[in-house]
């Protein structure tokens, strides 16, 4: 048998309770399992439920981390997964933490895509290349990303986005033409553009101007 000394609790954020058992071990239970289970000063439990216990609330405990890291930001759920798993959780707790928040809609790749996208090309903006090895990084599938990326480049073209970063890094500088234009190739390679959208801006831009934009 399994037999419970003390409780204590522990505050914070979130609230824990500190249980110490008869052999005088101490672990951290959830609320929700110390009042599910009624725990108490001399309460006992057979070895088998106990394990239960423990396996149960671990899932609980990793599904409130995960919410703490919902709380700062978007996830996906690779980003939780690979969170919970730094944290020290198990397996089978993390399934159990992802499925309960998949239940209630707080873990959804489809929106955390749609999110990314949109603050992508808002803050950040980039080629469709680029912006896809991001959100394949993240853990979300080609399947599910390129849609999102059609429609959401089909809005904000790549090339009215590769222009206005050109313009944007142009301006100001005076470099002969040539090296101009070999800077502005290589700044837009690196954000992801393709040769197509590259070589569309490149032969739109007057390298010889030293106007604002760059462009006769």
């Amino acid at each position: 048998m399994v037999r419970i000394l003390h409780i204590k609790l522990r505050r914070g954020r979130p609230e824990r309770f500190l249980v110490t058992l008869e052999d005088e071990s101490e672990l951290i239970f959830s609320p929700e399992t110390v009042l599910k289970y009624q725990f108490h000063p001399e309460k006992e439990f057979s070895q088998e439920e106990f394990r239960a216990i423990l396996k149960e609330d671990s899932g609980i405990r990793a599904k409130d981390q995960a919410l703490r890291y919902l709380e700062m930001r978007p996830h996906s759920e690779r980003e939780i997964r690979q969170k919970l798993r730094r944290k020290g959780y198990s397996a089978a707790s993390i399934d159990t933490a992802v499925g309960r928040l998949r239940r209630i809609d707080l873990l959804n790749d489809e929106q955390f895509a749609r999110l990314f996208i949109q603050n992508e090309l808002r803050l950040l903006p980039c080629g469709k290349q680029l912006l896809r090895q991001k959100l394949f990084a993240r853990g979300i599938p080609r399947e599910l990303g390129d849609p999102l990326l059609e429609k959401y480049y089909d809005e904000f073209p790549e090339e009215r986005v590769a222009r206005k970063l050109a313009d944007k890094y142009l301006r100001g500088k005076r470099w002969e033409p040539r090296k101009k234009r070999e800077k502005l190739v290589r700044f837009l390679q690196g954000k992801g553009f393709s040769w197509e959208v590259i070589r569309e801006v490149v032969n739109e831009t007057n390298f010889a101007a030293t106007d604002s934009d760059g462009r006769s």
